[in-house]
């Protein structure tokens, strides 16, 4: 379920995606706020290898809905048209990534490979499917010129890999999990400044801990430092 400002468009968008091999189904129900009556719904199939594994299905992106497979592609539901495609992702990409909007209709790509990270934009302009990933950075977080002394002190142990748990618009920033430490950092992709930013606590880390649930990251902005409303001291008659 996706709110509107999460890009659930017109109103709370319901999206059920289910399987039924070798086809795959999705329903697509939207209540709009200002609507009274039967919610708008929608439906539609497509035939996928019988091995595809879902992993997960991220928030709207640009009206488009992306499930994140096994198989080196991502599955996707323009809500508009409610028709699914499948979408081929970089060479050497499978999973490990997260999805953000670019301009112009475009879609940016954040990988992690150990401690290596990639970004890459697709136009989505055009028909090359994965031909149209475009590298445009890559780089290991150890060695950004920005890490900080408290970020280089978290990485121990270093043969284990980073999670990528959310990315900002523009693939502005990326924030990264390192399940053995605990460790939460965020790292400005542009300036490639690291930091540390969380730190769990010693029955929270380790791989059991990590497989047991994903870590979930949802960036905000806001104007800081905060500015609250006057308190009313009148006294409630």
């Amino acid at each position: 379920m996706f709110l509107p400002e999460e890009g659930g468009r017109d109103g709370i968008t319901l999206v059920n995606l289910w399987k039924d091999w070798p086809k795959v189904y999705a329903e697509v129900c939207v209540l709009g706020s200002a609507r009274s009556g039967v919610p708008a719904r929608g439906s539609t199939e497509i035939q996928l290898p019988d091995d595809t594994v879902f992993h997960e299905m991220l928030p709207p992106i640009h009206g488009k809905v992306f499930m994140v497979t096994n198989l080196g592609y991502t599955l996707c539901l323009d809500l508009a048209t409610r028709s699914l495609f499948t979408l081929e992702l970089p060479v050497g990409v499978r999973g490990n990534y997260m999805l953000s909007c670019a301009e112009d209709s475009g879609l940016y790509l954040v990988s992690a490979d150990g401690f290596q990270l990639s970004v890459w934009l697709h136009s989505m302009l055009d028909d090359d499917n994965g031909a149209g990933w475009l590298l445009l950075d890559t780089f290991c977080v150890r060695e950004a010129e920005a890490c900080t002394p408290r970020a280089e002190d978290s990485w121990a142990p270093h043969d284990v890999c980073l999670d990528v748990v959310a990315v900002g618009d523009n693939a502005d920033f990326v924030f990264l999990n390192h399940p053995a430490s605990g460790a939460l950092f965020y790292v400005h992709l542009r300036s490639r400044v690291v930091e540390k930013v969380y730190q769990r606590g010693a029955d929270e880390c380790g791989y059991k801990r990590a497989a047991a649930g994903h870590v979930r990251v949802s960036p905000v902005m806001m104007i800081w430092p905060p500015i609250f409303p006057a308190r009313n001291m009148r006294r409630e008659e």
